[in-house]
């Protein structure tokens, strides 16, 4: 028997990685027409950070579109429990998880080599990078408390085929992030004197080409797969 090709959860992927790709695509074409590659690391100057968080709301929104006809499978006890994790103090809850993240991910820059004394505002802007790209898109999909399951490790009970379906995608681009950004590392203490060596260009840069790689993997593996269910369908 030929495996069943689910048409919606491809075309929700497919758009879902366009989407992660495209935005790469437009952070680097930006970074390499900029004047003043040092303006990477301030909150003020660089559209990088405003370019990324625009991205995961379009994949939430994104997400939640296709969701529609999958919340008549969920029963009255869990859309009630949906509700109440979009709540005022469900909210706050996740705008502190999210400023939580963006502390761990600093201190974590700070362990690795960042400045301790010096470039305050180049380390929060690449924690903030990384808590975008891995801890943003899930808060917004789920809520405060349905990102802390996840975080947890655990799924929640309400969450529709979609939205686990965004989930799994979500995993690409925390995982290329914090890869990339660490990788973006090595080329800090070599010894060729370039504008673009200084912290935190590197790991910011890194950060988007570990999000591009791990979007690319992912696109791969759907189009493997969608390639294998055409292949078997002749066959029978």
């Amino acid at each position: 028997m030929a495996p069943k090709f689910d048409q919606q959860k491809t075309k929700h992927q497919l758009f879902h990685l366009s989407i992660s790709l495209a935005t790469v695509l437009i952070c680097m074409t930006y970074l390499q027409f900029q004047q003043n590659w040092t303006n990477v690391g301030s909150i003020w100057k660089s559209l990088v950070v405003p370019i990324v968080f625009t991205s995961e709301l379009l994949k939430v929104l994104l997400a939640r579109y296709y969701s529609h006809s999958d919340d008549n499978s969920l029963t009255q006890k869990q859309r009630q429990k949906r509700a109440s994790y979009f709540s005022i103090r469900e909210i706050c809850g996740g705008l502190l998880l999210q400023f939580l993240c963006t502390v761990l991910y600093a201190f974590i820059c700070i362990i690795l080599g960042a400045p301790v004394l010096q470039n305050y505002e180049q380390t929060f802007v690449l924690a903030l990078l990384l808590a975008l790209e891995t801890t943003t898109p899930t808060v917004l999909l789920l809520g405060g408390g349905g990102a802390l399951q996840v975080c947890f490790c655990e799924k929640p009970d309400f969450i529709t085929k979609s939205e686990n379906t965004a989930l799994e995608l979500f995993k690409y681009n925390a995982i290329g992030a914090i890869m990339g950004a660490w990788a973006g590392s090595v080329v800090a203490p070599l010894d060729w004197d370039r504008d673009w060596q200084a912290y935190p260009i590197p790991n910011v840069v890194g950060a988007l080409l570990g999000c591009a790689l791990g979007n690319i993997y992912a696109c791969s593996r759907i189009l493997y797969a969608t390639a294998n269910v055409f292949l078997n369908r002749k066959r029978y």
